[in-house]
């Protein structure tokens, strides 16, 4: 059966040949879109194992055959690893109430003061039931029945409703009059990319780190990874990046940090509860095959995690 390596990659089951002068050949074949396999192409010739390597374009795929003067995986010699790094940025939608600018809000503390009857209220918990209403139940109207510009966008005190001569209050936060803006356009959701890191390591069954690298593969699954600790990431453990995807991942924890998220730290306090910006490493996938080799691999999600949910990686 055919190995899918990622999206454009597809491993063919391998050929074994053997004669009485230059004994075993083990030979592995490779079909997928051109540009994926001329990188493995490059791989493997950094690499320096293999005894041949032969690349047949055709247009927009492409071919590899690899040749080891060797059994590597029914002997006792091991071959060199494959080790392998991609990244995937899918755009995903998310309701404008998600939005960061809105999620920075505070919606729990009581931190407005009725000046009739010295109530403390949340002005921005009473503000977005009031948009809600507005636009799930009853629409506010006027004298003759026609809709009318909600009370809400007009408030200016900061007083609880009916109780102050402003019948409109209390004010409402600027963030939560542009999102009832977008609603009413019946624009109610966003999108943003959300990047998924996979590693995926193949080794023979001979290779002498093969029980370290199934043991790491464990080690802090379902936590938070910082983009420092991804970025350092010996020291909890990971895998190490190669040069390309260090440099790939520096660019986004620069350029894609969200609104409202610490440039510093990479958290966020979000009703009452602190968020870390970063990477949940998931569950490995282990495939063995028999005697032959060893493929493990896992996925890291970038995204703003609640270390209530989530503990941070150690």
């Amino acid at each position: 059966m055919a190995d899918v390596k990622g999206y454009n990659l597809v491993q063919q089951n391998p050929s074994i040949t053997w004669d009485k002068a230059a004994g075993f050949n083990f030979t592995k074949e490779f079909e997928g879109e051109t540009t994926a396999v001329r990188g493995l192409f490059g791989r493997y010739v950094r690499e320096g194992g293999a005894n041949s390597i032969r690349f047949e374009p055709d247009g927009a795929t492409a071919k590899l055959y690899v040749n080891y003067a060797k059994d590597v995986w029914g002997g006792t010699t091991a071959e060199t690893p494959v080790e392998v790094w991609e990244l995937d940025g899918n755009d995903q939608e998310y309701s404008l109430w998600e939005h960061p600018t809105v999620k920075s809000l505070d919606f729990n503390t009581l931190n407005s003061t009725d000046s009739a009857t010295s109530t403390t209220f949340n002005a921005n918990e009473i503000n977005r039931n009031r948009i809600k209403k507005q636009l799930e139940e009853t629409v506010e109207t006027d004298a003759a029945g026609n809709v009318k510009t909600p009370t809400f966008m007009t408030a200016t005190t900061s007083s609880l409703p009916g109780s102050s001569t402003d019948i409109t209050a209390p004010a409402c936060d600027s963030a939560l009059k542009s999102i009832y803006r977008h609603l009413v356009k019946e624009q109610d959701s966003f999108q943003r990319p959300q990047y998924t890191l996979r590693h995926t390591f193949t080794f023979s069954q001979g290779y002498n780190y093969g029980a370290t690298v199934i043991q790491r593969a464990f080690g802090n699954v379902n936590r938070i990874v910082t983009p420092g600790q991804m970025l350092t990431n010996s020291s909890i453990g990971e895998p190490t990046l190669d040069a390309a995807m260090v440099t790939t991942l520096g660019n986004i924890h620069t350029y894609s940090v969200p609104t409202g998220v610490s440039t510093s730290t990479g958290q966020q306090t979000i009703d009452g509860i602190t968020h870390q910006w970063g990477w949940l490493k998931c569950a490995p996938k282990v495939s063995s095959e028999g005697r032959r080799k060893v493929t493990v691999s896992q996925d890291w999600k970038l995204e703003l995690w609640s270390t209530w949910v989530y503990s941070l990686a150690s």
